[in-house]
């Protein structure tokens, strides 16, 4: 027996009817329309995202996460789903969409500028992503429409990188370990390989022939990418299917034990290319593609699996007749009652979210100038030593002292070194006095704020009498100030503060460069802030050296 809809409500869902009626074709070009804005919109960072797919790191399948939000949109709009109310309020609409376009073009117009490169350290732009997608739904197909694609909307904040990197160094270190223990007892039985005594055990002896060279299995290849990978095309595929959730989650849990198999077995199969056919052969030619060949194997695999597990995908509703009632109770249901369209006219949403789309991709454009000094999902360039190293032509840079009065205010890892750039050669800044430079680097961010630099200078009794901030280049935001030391002399002083690199993780530093001014202090800032971006420029030279390398 066929249930009859309830007036107001939606019967088992069509293309017209989920997206609110109209016809399908406009309703389609709409759609590519707003995707479209969206793309113009976040052109830079998703282009980010995308580069990171082809490289060796462990957030590499991030770049995946749009591509997936994208198949879940149409999925769910595809699929039936439950019944929804007939939302027909264009207010609302405005109501919701407008403040969510705000508030994203606000974060990546106004973050920079406020929080200089740490913006990118944080890629706040990629958290805005999801705000900016939910109001030109809103907009564009109305707060029904959002709220039955509030998961694909969602799962566009599995692309922030910051949460996996407070967890992902244990992970890594867990499942290198793991994978490096299973390549041991792999190459004990077949005579691939020799694991090397020394180091961390990552390192494997392979001979060809009369040559011998050695194969490091670094931690972006012991299979962690491939895992999160397939958590991510996994968790999607989840949410499109019908079953228990603890068979979901056992599901996921299968799959991610799979996807660690196979990248063993990939590596492996490069062991025994490389016995066979050599290094060029193993790393040149078959490693670059076959680690994506095995992740798509897996994923293959277990959709195919899902019935074992009892996951079905969504599907249209099965009728089955009832034996008690003639056919014609079947075959004669009341008519289908169709709501009104949310949004009947697209003209002047599209162009509301074409100005929102066009200040958000001026602004995200900008968002360029950080790959002087960072990676392409927010790590820094910048090493600890990358600073002193960097060589500003025209100076040369000479090491003044260590300080230890730092460690009460900046913790107890933290240090303060000294340095001094003396003139030398020819100069491509008038400066003809040395120009001091402090560094100070702390794991405690925090203690930033808390001590300021201006906090410095009124301890010691200077006054200030100009104050600003100036664009360094790199994403670099720094402050400028020129004080008034005892004696009426004059210093100008440029500072800022940057995340740098290490071993252990992200640690931070604060550059403050001072000089005695002369009689024209403003003159002698302006001539230090030039300098400042010199320095600046030679130390993403460096760090971009130090990263290829």
């Amino acid at each position: 027996m066929v249930r009859r809809p309830e007036p107001g409500r939606l019967t088992p869902p069509r293309w017209r009817s989920l997206t609110g009626g109209g016809e399908p074709r406009a309703l389609i070009v709409r759609a590519v329309v707003v995707t479209a804005l969206v793309v113009v919109a976040y052109q830079y960072s998703l282009g980010t995202l995308l580069s990171s797919l082809g490289e060796e790191t462990p957030l590499s399948y991030l770049g995946l996460v749009p591509l997936i939000s994208l198949l879940l949109i149409a999925g769910l709009i595809y699929l039936p789903g439950r019944p929804q109310r007939d939302i027909h309020d264009r207010y609302l609409d405005y109501i919701v969409g407008l403040p969510l376009l705000v508030v994203a073009l606000l974060v990546v117009t106004l973050g920079p500028a406020r929080m200089s490169t740490f913006f990118w350290l944080w890629r706040l732009d990629l958290l805005s992503l999801p705000l900016f997608v939910a109001g030109a739904i809103a907009i564009a197909f109305g707060v029904r429409m959002l709220w039955r694609l509030r998961l694909p909307v969602a799962f566009l904040l599995l692309a922030w990188p910051p949460p996996y990197t407070l967890w992902l160094n244990g992970l890594l270190n867990g499942v290198t370990n793991l994978t490096l223990s299973a390549l041991h007892a792999i190459v004990g039985l077949l005579p691939l390989a020799v694991p090397l005594g020394y180091g961390d055990g990552s390192l494997f002896q392979l001979t060809h022939g009369s040559s011998t060279f050695v194969l490091s299995v670094a931690s972006a290849c012991s299979g962690v990418n491939s895992v999160l990978g397939f958590l991510l095309v996994g968790a999607a595929a989840a949410a499109l299917v019908r079953g228990p959730r603890p068979l979901k989650l056992l599901w996921l849990i299968a799959g991610m034990a799979l996807i660690w198999s196979l990248d063993v077995v990939r590596i492996i199969l490069i062991f025994a290319a490389a016995d066979l056919w050599g290094e060029n052969f193993s790393i040149d030619v078959l490693h670059p593609f076959v680690g994506l060949l095995f992740f798509s194997l897996g994923v293959l695999g277990m959709i195919l699996l899902m019935p074992r597990f009892r996951l079905q995908l969504l599907g249209p509703p099965t009728v089955t007749p009832s034996t008690d009632k003639p056919p014609s109770a079947v075959t004669e249901p009341r008519p289908r009652v169709r709501p009104r369209p949310a949004v009947r006219r697209a003209a002047i949403p599209l162009l509301v979210l074409a100005v929102a789309a066009a200040g958000v991709g001026f602004a995200d454009l900008g968002l360029g100038q950080y790959q002087l000094l960072a990676q392409d999902l927010g790590p820094p360039r910048v090493q600890p030593v990358t600073l002193v190293d960097a060589a500003v032509p025209g100076w040369a840079l000479k090491f003044v002292a260590t300080y230890g009065f730092d460690k009460l205010e900046f913790g107890t890892d933290s240090t303060w070194d000294r340095y001094m750039y003396l003139p030398g050669g020819t100069s491509v800044v008038p400066q003809t006095v040395p120009i001091t430079l402090d560094v100070i680097s702390t794991s405690d961010l925090g203690s930033f704020s808390t001590y300021t630099v201006a906090d410095c200078y009124h301890f010691h009794g200077y006054s200030e009498t100009e104050q600003s901030s100036v664009d360094l280049g790199g994403g670099v935001v720094a402050n400028t100030v020129v004080y008034e030391v005892q004696g009426g002399l004059w210093w100008a002083a440029v500072y800022w503060e940057w995340p740098v690199t290490t071993a252990s993780g992200e640690t931070y530093q604060r550059v403050v460069l001072n000089e005695l001014a002369d009689v024209n202090p403003t003159g002698s800032e302006a001539a230090l802030i030039a300098f400042a971006r010199d320095v600046v420029v030679a130390t993403g030279s460096e760090s971009a050296v130090a990263s290829s390398a």
